[in-house]
């Protein structure tokens, strides 16, 4: 192992020996959803959170950088205010 650096890990008998990696692991982004979920009337969109369907369909297996591109999208969007109650009369 002279002159290598890092560990390295393999079946010794078969002489196979591969570099270890190692990976640290993040916390992921969270997600935007605000529990309102509710389609918009184009169908196109998340009117809780702002989001495409396609990004919450893929919210799981986006990579850091494309969950960040959506957050950054939707950070200060609002959802609709509900209406306001209706009284009954007495």
């Amino acid at each position: 192992m002279a002159g290598q650096s890092g560990l390295e890990i393999g079946h010794a008998r078969r002489g196979r020996r591969r570099p270890l990696q190692l990976h640290v692991m993040t916390t992921p982004i969270a997600s935007p959803c605000r529990n309102l979920c509710a389609l918009d009337r184009d169908r196109a969109a998340c009117t809780g959170c702002g989001r495409t369907i396609e990004e919450i369909v893929h919210w799981r297996s986006m990579t850091d950088a494309q969950r960040a591109a959506v957050m950054a999208r939707v950070c200060d969007f609002a959802p609709p205010s509900p209406p306001p109650a209706r009284r009954t009369a007495p």
